[in-house]
C-alpha cells in the first residue's frame, strides 16, 4: 500500500494534514519520497495512529514524545534482532541450541544475582 498525504490523513481520521507535516518534519513519521510528495505505507500509518494515541489520548508533550519515540524504535529494533537470532538458532543442531540456552540461562542467573546483591 502506498498512500499520498491526503489518503494517509483519510485513513487516520484523528490527524490532519498540518499535524502530519509537523510529525514528518520532526522525523516521527518517515514516509518514502515519491514524485508527488511523501508516500506512506502501513508502517507509517501504524506510527501515525501511535502518535495520535500518545499525543491525544495520553496527552504527552512534544518533549516527552522526543524521548519516548526513539526508545520505542530501539525496542522494536531489538525485537526484530531477537526474532532473527531465534530463526538462525532454530536451524542449528539440537546440541548447539541446548548449549546456547544453557549459556543464556547462566548469564541471566548471574545478572539476577547481581540485581539481588544491589538491592541488599
Amino acid at each position: 500500500m502506498r498512500l499520498d498525504e491526503q489518503s494517509a490523513v483519510s485513513r487516520v481520521d484523528r490527524v490532519n494534514v498540518k499535524e502530519l507535516r509537523v510529525w514528518v518534519r520532526a522525523g516521527w513519521v518517515r514516509p518514502a519520497h515519491g514524485e508527488n510528495g511523501p508516500v506512506f505505507d502501513e508502517v507509517d500509518i501504524a506510527r501515525i495512529r501511535l502518535l495520535c494515541e500518545l499525543k491525544k489520548d495520553m496527552n504527552l508533550s512534544t518533549d516527552t514524545l522526543a524521548i519516548i519515540l526513539p526508545l520505542l524504535d530501539r525496542l522494536h529494533q531489538t525485537r526484530r534482532e531477537l526474532r532473527d537470532l531465534t530463526e538462525v538458532l532454530s536451524k542449528e543442531p539440537e546440541a548447539v541450541r541446548q548449549r546456547v540456552a544453557a549459556r543464556i540461562q547462566k548469564k541471566i542467573g548471574r545478572a539476577e544475582d547481581d540485581d539481588t546483591a544491589q538491592e541488599n
